[in-house]
């Protein structure tokens, strides 16, 4: 079947799963549960106004496609995975549409729990914020859903979120919205991080495959470390760092360049930025096109 004639031939059956957006993290949370076998292929539909979207989705992971998001709207448990700037035009083309017994996921960034189910007229909404790294199956997702939450509906949750990776859940959305601020852009800041550590040892006369291997390979191993000793940060510090030696010297460095209280600021600049956005008026349909 094509993505063209799967638009055509939505199924028949209620699927078990829904995508409003087929985006980079709605293809994550596909290729996640796809492969852990949580749900299969022909019982997921993407919603996606994207012709072209729509037709590598359908060819990678064999998922139903479809250009009406209300067509995706009606499965069990439903992904709201569009921007921001889309998300009022997709809340009102989805108000009053969904069954009573929907789940609905929002992974949308800064739309709150109250603006949801009031956009939806649905009580029941779950707001999670994976990272990318979703796409290795290695997120950090933290959670929290709607009062009067049915526990099966809750079980349903922790599963599609725990195929990206680990998942929190935390009572209320300042816990949502602290975390993410944290672990959010934590791969760009760590993306960040390497691209330096790269350039520095370029400028010290390395290759930059080498530059790029010790740096990648060195990160890798260290966060492994972190993972299976369990011991904290600091204690596997002072294990490399002798007194007086090179490593030493180079800490020095970090510290008096403010380098502890730089990541502060930049942790607390996201978890700001995202409250504002989280203020901003929805768009309104003519201010843009749904999907």
């Amino acid at each position: 079947m094509t993505a063209e004639s799967s638009d055509a031939a939505v199924p028949s059956r209620r699927p078990a799963l829904g995508f409003i957006g087929g985006g980079v993290m709605a293809e994550a949370l596909i290729e996640a549960v796809t492969g852990s076998c949580l749900a299969p292929p022909g019982t997921i539909l993407v919603g996606e106004v994207d012709e072209e979207r729509r037709r590598v989705l359908h060819e990678r992971h064999g998922v139903e496609v479809t250009a009406d998001n209300l067509a995706a709207a009606a499965a069990e448990l439903v992904v709201l995975a569009v921007k921001p700037q889309q998300s009022g035009v997709v809340l009102q083309q989805l108000r009053g549409q969904l069954r009573e017994d929907t789940i609905v996921v929002s992974i949308i960034a800064g739309t709150r729990l109250q603006t949801l189910c009031e956009g939806l007229e649905h009580p029941f909404v779950v707001r999670a914020m994976p990272n990318t790294p979703a796409r290795v199956r290695k997120a950090a997702t933290f959670w929290c859903a709607s009062a009067g939450s049915s526990k099966p509906a809750l079980l349903r949750v922790r599963s599609l979120l725990g195929a990206l990776g680990t998942e929190v859940e935390v009572a209320d959305e300042a816990g949502v919205e602290m975390a993410t601020g944290l672990a959010g852009p934590m791969p760009a800041f760590v993306f960040f991080l390497i691209e330096a550590f790269i350039d520095a040892g370029v400028v010290l006369g390395l290759p930059r495959d080498q530059a790029t291997l010790a740096t990648v390979e060195s990160m890798r191993g260290s966060m492994e470390l972190l993972h299976r000793t369990q011991e904290s940060p600091a204690a596997l510090r002072k294990q490399v760092t002798s007194p007086g030696g090179a490593t030493l010297a180079g800490l020095k460095v970090l510290e008096s360049a403010g380098v502890r209280e730089t990541m502060g600021a930049a942790v607390r600049a996201v978890h700001a930025r995202a409250q504002e956005l989280g203020r901003q008026p929805l768009a309104s349909p003519e201010s843009g096109k749904e999907g």
